[in-house]
């Protein structure tokens, strides 16, 4: 690798042509190389390659390159089999062998740990592999466009919102990806428009399709700019006799002039306006704005791993923080004496108490709230369960979770950065690092989750001082 300091490169131009070597993937998928101590990205690169690349973006700290080509290609490169990869953006990965994939997943976890979390003594287990790195998505949100007088369906290109036209999509489960097909022939044949997000022209924004893999059932979600057109209905029962499997079409308004895809008023169009979809033998209600684990099989193994980690007799009160719609709770709850379910979305609430009525299990109490408010209540916690959203747990919150002293903390991340932040705080409280497990719950992509166990191995001190 190149060792001239940083300051010797301001003379790089964009549009000039560099030889790299790759050392890593980045946290995107990128590779990254350096070039007199400058960092640069460039996608499609893989580790332990050279390539020839054009950059075409500067910053002080690092810049962007394109692959030109490959000087020295790595052995582990292969052709992906979706032939819009190079294109799209839901999929960063597919050009890597799959055993590669996961240990590339694990050296990210690694390496997050010890570089910002500072630890060095723990072991990463090798990534769980899912059942199946194809096929295993059970949702796939669509943006739409107008193309040759009719409407078409795609995903966005990468770190763009340019849409991509696509026929398949070879992460999406079958049954999701045969309603995709049909739904896309008969939105062809309607008289929809497409919205233009710049010139706010048009109807149809987007179109969700979530598919519960063990039950069968399609629900469709169809996005519009306004109420209107009185053709909806029609369209949606079209869709249902087309696809028998749809048990429900319902249509989202969001008028908003903006990038975010859904809106706050539903209505039904046709069928049921949920689908039910079974997670280690219980039942769960899924609608169109729940938040439902992706990857079904991926998310079983997941789920046992961390019932495992929690070591339950059946006498402890189990904390499930960030709870959603209460799949974590109702299974640690065939466990545990007593669990309480935390979420700050109310739609997320009604639907895990929805779904301990369906599987008639009592000795779980949900409380929409933040996180960090109600644990004020608590006077003891035995078990904590923290599933955060990327950004990880609050500072707060984990300062009340420590005064609780639970025996052991089960935590679940989908942000490796964030996950060794709050432990690097956790294990300077008290709390001992037993175990690391990375999931791959999105193959083809350069996502990874983790479960990891902690246990209180000290007592910790009653005050915290933030550094």
């Amino acid at each position: 690798m190149h060792t001239l300091k940083t300051e010797n490169v301001v003379n790089i131009q964009l549009g000039q042509n560099i030889e790299l070597y790759i050392e890593r993937l980045g946290i995107n998928g990128e590779g990254v190389a350096h070039w007199h101590g400058f960092t640069v990205f460039i996608e499609g690169a893989l580790p332990g390659e050279t390539v020839l690349a054009t950059l075409y973006e500067k910053r002080k700290q690092f810049g962007r390159a394109k692959l030109i080509k490959q000087v020295v290609s790595s052995p582990h490169r292969i052709d992906a089999p979706c032939p819009l990869f190079s294109r799209c953006g839901g999929c960063q990965l597919m050009h890597l062998e799959y055993a590669q994939q996961l240990e590339t997943k694990r050296e990210r976890v690694v390496d997050a740990l010890e570089r910002i979390g500072k630890i060095f003594d723990v072991e990463v287990l090798p990534c769980e592999p899912s059942p199946s790195p194809l096929a295993y998505r059970n949702k796939i949100q669509l943006p739409c466009t107008s193309g040759e007088s009719t409407i078409r369906l795609g995903l966005y290109a990468r770190n763009t919102h340019d849409l991509v036209i696509v026929d398949k999509c070879y992460i999406h489960c079958h049954l999701g990806e045969k309603a995709f097909q049909k739904i896309q022939s008969i939105l062809q044949t309607s008289s929809f428009s497409a919205y233009d997000q710049h010139t706010g022209n048009g109807e149809l924004k987007h179109v969700l399709i979530k598919t519960a893999v063990y039950s069968g059932q399609v629900l469709v979600t169809i996005v519009t700019k306004t109420e209107g057109p009185i053709f909806l209905p029609m369209l949606a029962q079209q869709m249902m006799e087309a696809v028998p499997e749809i048990r429900g079409v319902v249509q989202n308004i969001n008028p908003a002039k903006n990038n975010v895809v859904l809106g706050t008023q539903y209505r039904t169009l046709a069928g049921e306006d949920f689908i039910e979809e079974k997670l280690l033998g219980l039942c769960f209600k899924v609608s169109s704005a729940s938040f439902f684990q992706v990857n079904p099989a991926q998310a079983e193994k997941l789920y046992r791993k961390a019932l495992e980690f929690a070591a339950l007799t059946g006498n402890e009160t189990v904390l499930d923080a960030y709870c959603g719609v209460g799949t974590l709770s109702l299974i640690f709850a065939s466990q545990a004496k007593e669990v309480i379910g935390v979420e700050c979305v109310p739609e997320a609430i009604a639907d895990a108490q929805e779904n301990a009525r369906r599987n008639g299990i009592r000795n779980v109490h949900f409380a929409c709230t933040e996180a960090e408010e109600w644990i004020s209540t608590f006077t003891e916690i035995d078990v904590a369960v923290l599933n955060p959203p990327r950004k990880g747990c609050e500072r707060q919150f984990l300062e009340k979770v420590i005064l609780l002293q639970p025996r052991s903390i089960v935590y679940i991340s989908c942000d490796p950065a964030t996950l060794a932040r709050d432990l690097l705080f956790l294990s300077s409280k008290g709390y001992k690092i037993d175990a690391v497990q990375p999931f791959d719950m999105f193959p083809q992509t350069a996502h990874v989750e983790c479960v990891v166990r902690m246990s209180l191995h000290s007592t910790p001190r009653a005050h915290y001082e933030s550094e």
